[in-house]
């Protein structure tokens, strides 16, 4: 985590020079294909804190919970026009008509690492689409640094019994990976 520094209590920065925090905890295990959930709170593209990766985690973390009481391990949300933007720690593709979508950084979603090497290593197209894309795609799944590419078995009550694609996807990237253990 990286901050401005010291500084008074407030909105307001303080002079003292910045302050910089790293943590390292061991990860856990994501389940074999998660359940996601239609969030109900949309990300604000507009906001001056779109595409950064901030502290500021507590609609991530409502969105979320929200998610696990509905059986779900993530939340993805639309943004204020909506389309279809991300997860609450994941960026989201789908499969639809065998094309391999995700939303545009215009979206407000992160300018995710593995995100970015899935577009660099596969034929996947950024597009607008409806936050509702998601509940008829043929498939969908996440990317992370810790999901890497995750098929999805389930949008809410709706569930995705086949992923070929994304399997395929997957194959690919755990082999990419192997060859380069840091490709950017």
């Amino acid at each position: 985590t990286y901050t401005s520094g010291p500084g008074p209590l407030g909105s307001q920065r303080g002079d003292h020079g910045c302050t910089l925090t790293v943590v390292s905890l061991p990860g856990r295990p994501w389940p074999a294909s998660p359940r996601i959930h239609v969030s109900q709170w949309p990300r604000n593209e507009r906001s001056p804190l779109a595409g950064l990766k901030t502290t500021s985690y507590a609609e991530n973390a409502v969105a979320l919970a929200a998610a696990k009481q509905r059986g779900a391990s993530e939340a993805v949300m639309g943004n204020l026009a909506g389309q279809l933007c991300e997860g609450t720690g994941s960026n989201v593709f789908v499969v639809v008509e065998g094309r391999v979508l995700t939303p545009p950084l215009a979206s407000g979603c992160l300018a995710g690492v593995t995100r970015g090497l899935v577009l660099d290593w596969f034929d996947v197209e950024e597009v607008s689409m409806p936050l509702s894309i998601v509940d008829t795609a043929e498939e969908v799944f996440l990317t992370s640094c810790t999901r890497d590419i995750h098929p999805v078995h389930a949008v809410d009550g709706r569930e995705i019994p086949a992923w070929p694609v994304t399997a395929a996807m997957a194959a690919e990237f755990r082999a990419n990976c192997a060859v380069d253990v840091d490709p950017r």
